[in-house]
């Protein structure tokens, strides 16, 4: 977004020769300072990694901030003369590829504060270049919205990674504690499995009442 002195040039230049320069500045400015102005801006990583490969948890961040609201405040009614009611504006934030050709998700902002963030997760499946393009729309106001790109390159094998050797001990207690989950959960399985014959019994008497 541009600054006020940098606003003030384009004035100067758009309206070269009015007298009332500063009160169409002054308008303007007030114009600007009651508009839902936003930023939007995307990142995506691997947590603790410099490369990104197969295999690999990416994390996809985005953040709004607010330009023109404090902490705890809410955005006004929306200015229109012929609206049949007293509409408040609402940003919808979507995420799709670089053709806008598929859709990953779709999400109303919810505002709380004079930020929003938001954190996707995704294991990698494949090689090559990964683009994801988040499109932040208003629903009131026309040219405010928003466009943030990012591109990663996800490798089949790791080139600067170091490999971690474990211990067998290590490998003996990972191997242990692997056996006990499963056998928790073999255990909660059982006990749904009995709840649900007790069930169809109780069931079976009362049609037989």
């Amino acid at each position: 977004m541009l600054k006020p002195e940098e606003r003030k040039e384009h004035i100067d230049a758009v309206f070269e020769g009015n007298k009332d320069l500063d009160k169409i500045f002054e308008e303007q400015e007030k114009c600007i300072s009651a508009l839902p102005l936003v930023k939007l801006t995307m990142t995506a990583f691997v947590e603790g990694e410099d490369e990104i490969v197969v295999g690999d948890i990416l994390t996809c961040k985005l953040r709004v901030d607010y330009y023109n609201m404090d902490k705890g405040q809410k955005s006004g009614y929306v200015h229109s003369k012929h609206y049949p009611y007293l509409k408040r504006d609402s940003w919808f934030l979507i995420i799709t590829d670089e053709t806008f050709t598929g859709l990953a998700a779709i999400e109303k902002l919810v505002i709380t504060e004079n930020f929003f963030e938001k954190e996707f997760k995704e294991r990698i499946s494949r090689p090559g270049k990964i683009s994801f393009t988040a499109i932040l729309t208003n629903d009131s106001y026309k040219g405010l919205d928003q466009f943030s790109k990012v591109e990663v390159n996800v490798v089949e094998t790791a080139v600067n990674r170091k490999t971690i050797e474990y211990s067998k001990a290590d490998m003996k207690a990972i191997k242990e504690q692997n056996m006990l989950a499963a056998a928790l959960m073999e255990e909660e399985e059982t006990d749904e499995d009995e709840a649900d014959e007790v069930d169809e019994n109780i069931e079976l008497m009362n049609k037989l009442k």
